[in-house]
């Protein structure tokens, strides 16, 4: 269980990094070029850029701790309907409307959310067939084995 544990560690914090760290210093260093106004805009974004890292890191090391059992397909799922619904309200519907300064600016990203959503469910039916798979396989191995009739 121990080299679960390290394997499960290490991938959750290889993850975090690309998820959040990198990004976070990219978006960093970019507010230094854009005016101060934009600062406050960009707040909102960071903390979602932190929720999404923190529900991947958590399906990962879950995952690999369940590796080899329904468990981790159970995961997997669940990772897949969350971050639906996370991609849903960070995208608030599909249309985002930002304040700067004395200008709004509407977006209609449902295009985009359509497809995000779709790349989504072929996830859900991809980690839906990935247990049925594992389940008949357990229950194939428990067969017993035919025996040759002379």
């Amino acid at each position: 269980m121990f080299p679960k544990i390290v394997k499960a560690m290490i991938k959750g914090a290889l993850w975090f990094v690309f998820l959040y760290v990198l990004p976070t210093l990219i978006l960093s260093s970019l507010l230094s070029f854009l005016p101060e106004g934009a600062h406050g805009i960009l707040y909102g974004y960071e903390q979602l850029l932190m929720v999404f890292a923190v529900i991947t890191v958590f399906f990962v090391v879950a995952s690999e701790l369940t590796s080899g059992t329904i468990f981790q397909h159970m995961f997997n799922i669940g990772k897949t309907l969350i971050l639906m619904v996370f991609i849903v309200l960070a995208l608030e519907g599909g249309i985002i409307s930002i304040d700067f300064q004395n200008i709004n600016i509407v977006a209609d990203l449902t295009v985009i959310l359509i497809l995000l959503l779709a790349i989504d469910l072929v996830g859900l039916a991809k980690s839906v067939l990935q247990a049925v798979n594992f389940l008949s396989e357990k229950a194939e191995s428990q067969l017993p084995t035919p025996s040759p009739k002379e």
